[in-house]
């Protein structure tokens, strides 16, 4: 036979048995297995609707019929000699229904794919009739809502290559079942345990995984403590994700003798160190880090990572400048190194990065011109230059290079202008999201008038002072525009034709001088979202006056002159903001559609009226803020009731009794302020049920009861001030450990407390032991529309704190009748703030432990029957600003030192027994000199914006606060005005001390 014969003979042999092997029939689900199967599908019913609507699903168990071959319905494959039931692929097949421990599923031996991810099995368990299908390789049943504990069977499961349980929020791992698992799952190569909680397995237990892994993902499952290194060494890992948003993990990378297969790296973990040794790496194709705490500067060696296709280094306290190698990855797509401390200037010239197409440099400390390099990436899709310090001019002809371009940011950076060489109209034809903000421009570029595509533009904080209606003819597509900031800005429809912008949703024109509406804003029928906050619009909303925003859903007039409304124009509004206005007579009720409505910081008076409560709002209403009117009246009973998120009443007049608020367990309310009215009688047990509630204000009132104890089994409660009361007895002890244990603020000043001060409750404050590596952001109200305030009283002067940040905490038990001493465990809170016993009847000496309170910044223990001398150890609190120990029975020389030989005799006055500077009396030996420091040295930051720190005097209660955790509003009386200069003197002394 001729040689070329020989493959084509070959070819045909092939192709004759496989087209007869297609023709052989497939072989018959055996009955039994069958069977299974149907009763498995009768036990669920079908329905999508109650499944995630962004995933595409599929009803496969429709086509089950029965007496059919069931190798033959969608997701079943079988054994293609036995006809056993091998895989069952039932992912996102709209399943609902509890999976019982005697479900049919587990009669099918012979399985060895099963996939029901996707389903709602109705929080059932994971039945431990899992481990009976030992002949499973694959599992996955993540996304399909079981709770409850991770039975120990899954560790019977020995020839398991993949697991999957994922994205069931209600899954706890035990420590020992995890041990278990990955004891026996020796061929296990992917592991995904993402979003189930895991807070009691021990982070070493991973070392024993399977040598074998290769994919292993971890994202929020409250690990706590040190991840070990070895895990990196594993020879087969390719993809690593680690996310634990609250830092309580603690991760490092190898630094000598790491390499492997290693293509994806996503850590979000307390991270400090990023060794040289990541450059080692050769295969890695994605590397995400964030949210680190990395001290210096990005490692060059990651320039030796020549596949990498994503680099995300976002937020991560990178410092120094940007190595030049990053720029020398030629295969990367996407680079983002935001929200770090990165300074010096962009590389002048750059080649090879003809594959970027997302570059993100914002929010960093860069300097210099921008590169002209930048203008000729030729995939460059997106590019953020924003907050930084660049400086120069900006060439919008160099700009039309990048032809791809989707979204551009200049925002917050120092460039001179936008100029171009020539007149031409430049034509972005694929911009469609532009950031202008803070770039001092002074009219509205002329550019932007041709890009047709444009739907997002920011021209905010600049100094434009006019927006004509024909600047926008060609912008058809316009959807959001931000002009905010521009002071003062005459927006006019200057067109024959009344121009109208089909797509425009939203406009902001906040803090822009605007006196009245014009009628290009009136006309755009389209808009949702309009802020017109902090402007000079004053007038009357009346029927006949006002016909406009019928399509608003959100709309903010805060901060304005309006003087009445009468009438809402807005049917569809779902958050309407007047607050801060001089709207006068009885509060209207808002339209049925509104979810927030916000009106404190008004004139208004009467009672709250009835239709509040109409049936035809269902539970549509969620934040209802009343605060700070003349409104007066009992509260009607059908607010209790109402699934409320946020209720504040606060600086009114209402009176009668609190409310049965969660008649019925809820979980909806999360914000209880009922500050500074007139209630009384006691507090209803209702509020136990309100189990998702964070913060509960009921100071500055009349209630008359005992401690509510009962509201310790809030687990959620972290804000707590029942100041100003009738509340009065014992605080008695708790057994319970968790009992407000996530409590950061206390206040139980001005009532009639009386006994020993709570000694195990100090104990169980965990929430004001750790909150070094709580996410920096406002405590407050349900959503981003209002943040809860504590109003305090210094002097008879009220101050309001407005906001407040989540890293503080503070105790304020002062002017009670507390006596003995004050417990040592008051040392075990570290985080706190503020610290406040004054005005009791407490005796013994001064904790030495109070030295552990490294964090705070206000301690008062003055006018109470504290014996012997003052510890050394408060010494090392620095930042102690403010420390009144006044009118005690202390002894002896006052510490020296650090912020110690800041205080004044204020501090000490009271106590004859007290020698030493700053106090008259000596010690009989020679003191040490008093600090020198310059009364009129005060910074205009200090003390005459009332947003620093203030000092008391005498037995006058003290409250030291750094700007940077409360603003406050206050009117400041001239002996309020000295102490801030003086307590500004101090800060200002210390920090050039340190300087």
């Amino acid at each position: 036979m001729k040689g070329w014969l020989i493959p084509l003979y070959f070819l045909l042999f092939s192709l004759f048995f496989s087209s007869n092997s297609c023709a052989l029939p497939l072989p018959s689900c055996p009955h039994g297995q069958s069977a299974a199967l149907t009763q498995f599908n009768n036990s669920f019913s079908v329905d999508c609707s109650l499944l995630p609507m962004q995933v595409h699903m599929t009803k496969k168990t429709i086509s089950w019929k029965e007496g059919t071959n069931c190798c033959l319905w969608d997701g079943v494959k079988c054994d293609t000699e036995t006809g056993n039931v091998i895989a069952l692929d039932l992912s996102f097949s709209c399943l609902v229904g509890p999976l019982h421990s005697n479900s049919t599923l587990f009669l099918l031996p012979h399985l060895r794919n099963l996939n029901l991810a996707g389903n709602h099995f109705n929080m059932s368990p994971i039945a431990s009739q899992f481990g009976q299908l030992t002949s499973l390789i694959h599992l996955n049943i993540s996304e399909s809502g079981f709770r409850g504990k991770i039975p120990l069977a899954i560790s019977q499961l020995s020839k398991l290559l993949s697991l999957d349980l994922s994205e069931n929020h209600d899954l706890i791992f035990e420590g020992h079942v995890f041990e278990n698992v990955v004891k026996n799952l020796t061929q296990l190569r992917h592991l995904h345990l993402s979003y189930i909680n895991m807070s009691s397995v021990a982070p070493t237990s991973f070392i024993n995984m399977s040598s074998f892994i290769t994919t292993l993902i971890l994202e929020e499952n409250g690990l706590q403590g040190k991840f070990p290194e070895d895990v990196f060494h594993f020879p087969y890992l390719q993809k690593f994700n680690l996310f634990e948003i609250d830092n309580q993990l603690e991760l490092k990378f190898p630094k000598t003798n790491w390499s492997g297969p290693l293509k994806s790296l996503l850590v979000s973990a307390y991270l400090q160190e990023l060794p040289d040794s990541i450059g080692n790496l050769r295969s890695l194709e994605i590397l995400e880090l964030l949210n680190g705490n990395f001290k210096g500067p990005i490692p060059a060696s990651l320039g030796n990572l020549t596949q990498l296709e994503h680099l995300y280094l976002s937020s991560d306290n990178f410092a120094g400048p940007i190595p030049y190698s990053i720029f020398n990855l030629t295969q990367v797509q996407f680079l983002d190194l935001s929200g770090n401390k990165l300074v010096g200037s962009l590389p002048s010239k750059v080649s090879g990065l003809s594959q970027l197409s997302i570059l993100r440099l914002d929010h960093n400390f860069l300097s210099g011109r921008v590169p002209s390099w930048l203008f000729s990436l030729p995939s460059l899709v997106e590019l953020m230059l924003n907050s930084n310090k660049l400086n120069g001019t900006f060439e919008l002809d160099k700009l039309s290079e990048i032809s791809k371009l989707e979204r551009l940011s200049l925002s917050d950076n120092a460039l001179s202008s936008f100029t171009s060489a020539s007149n031409a109209n430049y034509s972005l034809p694929n911009l469609v999201s532009l950031e202008l903000s803070s770039c001092n421009i002074s009219e509205f570029p002329n550019f932007v008038r041709n890009l047709e595509g444009l739907y997002f533009l920011n021209l905010s904080y600049n100094r434009v002072h006019v927006i004509e209606a024909d600047m926008f003819l060609k912008l058809k597509g316009l959807e959001v525009l931000d002009l905010s900031h521009n002071i003062p800005l005459f927006v006019r429809n200057n067109s024959e034709v009344d121009l109208v912008l089909p797509l425009f949703v939203e406009l902001s024109l906040s803090s822009c001088n605007i006196t009245e509406l014009s009628n290009f804003l009136t006309i755009q029928e389209s808009l949702n979202f309009l802020d017109l906050s902090n402007n000079n619009i004053q007038g009357q909303v009346t029927e006949q006056e006002n016909n406009w925003g019928s399509n608003l859903v959100d709309l903010d007039l805060s901060k304005n002159l309006l003087t009445a409304l009468e009438y809402y124009p807005w049917k569809s509004i779902e958050i309407l903001d007047l607050g801060s206005n001089l709207l006068e007579g009885p509060l209207v009720t808002p339209p049925p559609s509104t979810m927030v409505f916000l009106i404190s910081n008004n004139r208004l008076n009467g009672e709250i009226p009835s239709s509040i409560c109409d049936p035809a709002r269902s539970d549509y209403l969620l934040i209802l803020d009343l605060s700070y009117n003349n409104l007066s009246g009992a509260i009607s009973k059908c607010l209790g009731l109402r699934h409320l998120a946020g209720l504040n009443l606060q600086g009114n007049s209402f009176h009668g009794n609190v409310l049965d608020f969660c008649v019925e367990r809820n979980s909806v309310l999360e914000s209880l302020n009922l500050n500074k009215n007139d209630f009384d009688g006691s507090l209803p047990k209702s509020l136990a049920n309100c189990s998702g509630l964070e913060v509960l204000n009921l100071g500055n009132n009349k209630i008359n009861d005992t401690y509510p104890y009962w509201l310790g089994d809030l687990p959620g409660l972290k804000v707590l001030v029942l100041r100003s009361n009738y509340f009065h007895g014992q605080i008695a002890h708790s057994a319970n450990k968790s009992h407000f244990s996530n409590l950061q603020i206390l206040d139980l000043s001005h009532n009639m407390f009386s006994g020993f001060l709570p000694t195990t409750y100090f104990t169980n404050f965990k929430g004001m032991m750790n909150l070094a590596n709580v996410d920096m952001a406002y405590m407050g109200g349900p959503s981003q529309y209002y943040t809860d305030s504590i109003v305090l009283t210094m002097k008879g002067e009220e101050i309001v704190l407005e906001r407040i940040l989540t890293i503080f905490a503070a105790i304020d038990m002062s002017s009670n009748r507390f006596e003995g001493t004050i417990p040592e465990t008051v040392g075990n809170l570290i985080s706190l703030i503020v610290l406040n016993f004054s005005h009791n009847h407490l005796t013994g000496h001064i904790p030495s432990s109070l030295g552990n309170l490294a964090a705070l910044e206000s301690l008062d223990l003055s006018c109470n029957r504290l014996v012997g001398e003052i510890p050394s150890q408060l010494t090392g609190l620095n930042f102690l600003e403010v420390l009144n120990l006044s009118d005690n029975h202390l002894v002896g020389l006052i510490p020296q030192g650090k912020q110690f030989n800041t205080f004044l005799n204020d501090s000490y006055v009271g106590n004859t027994g007290l020698c030493g500077f700053p106090v008259s009396k000596s010690c009989g030996r020679s003191d040490p000199p008093p600090a020198i420091y310059d009364e009129r040295e005060v910074d205009s930051a200090f003390g005459l914006n009332g947003k620093f720190v203030m000092m008391g005097y005498g037995c006058g209660l003290v409250f030291g606060f750094s700007a940077g955790y409360i603003m406050m509003t206050i009117r400041k009386p001239k002996w309020l005005v000295g102490m801030i200069q003086r307590a500004g003197n101090r800060v200002l002394r210390r920090f050039k001390k340190n300087r």
